[in-house]
Parts: structure tokens; C-alpha cells; sequence
């Protein structure tokens, strides 16, 4: 018995310490985005509301993606609160110049820290 628990209050250290020494997941929410800076038609740098940073990479197909003054995420849980990732949709709305576009997400990646 005594083997028992000290087998298991090992194992639970062990497990709690290695989830410790892994990164927190940072995710782009839905419900965080502050604003967009448009690099390409196929590569966006989004800005959530605490200044973190993520460069989001689209399918072919999507154009003229400067122009919008307003752009929108879809997520496949149709939650704010679900990260925005693969198989998403980034939603441009039409103007008086564009239709509407419905633009396929291929990745979405925390961009990297400016240099100092």
C-alpha cells in the first residue's frame, strides 16, 4: 500500500513538473483581435488586445486584402473564445471595389519578439 501512494506521488511530480517545463500555448482568440497590418495577400501580422503578435499565413486566392477597413474571423467552434488556427477563415467584407471574400487560414503562428 505504502508502495502504492509513493508510486503515484512520483508520477504525479514527474507529470507536474514536465507540464511545467513546456511553454504556455499562446493562441490568436477571436475574441482578442485588435488590429491587422496586411504584409501580402497571403500573410497578415494580427495585434490581439495585449500586444502580442501573430503572423497569419492564408491560402492562395484572396486579393486586394489592403483595403478593407474591416476584416473577421471564423473559427471552426464558432466560439470567441477558441483559438484561430488551420481551416479557419479569415472573412473580408465587400466594398465599393471588392466583393466579398471568405479566405482559407493555412497557419497561425505567435511572430517573433523584435529585436533590441
Amino acid at each position: 500500500m505504502i508502495l502504492r501512494v509513493f508510486t503515484a506521488f512520483v508520477l504525479g511530480t514527474v507529470m507536474a513538473t514536465a507540464a511545467a517545463a513546456q511553454p504556455a500555448q499562446t493562441c490568436l482568440r477571436q475574441d482578442m483581435v485588435n488590429g491587422w497590418k496586411v504584409v501580402n495577400d497571403q500573410t497578415l501580422i494580427v495585434t490581439d488586445r495585449v500586444g502580442k503578435q501573430f503572423t497569419v499565413s492564408l491560402a492562395k486566392g484572396c486579393h486586394d486584402l489592403k483595403w478593407p477597413s474591416a476584416m473577421g474571423f471564423t473559427s471552426g467552434s464558432g466560439s470567441g473564445l477558441s483559438c484561430i488556427g488551420r481551416n479557419d477563415f479569415l472573412n473580408v467584407p465587400a466594398d465599393a471595389a471588392n466583393v466579398s471574400q471568405r479566405c482559407l487560414i493555412e497557419n497561425v503562428q505567435a511572430a517573433a519578439a523584435p529585436a533590441r
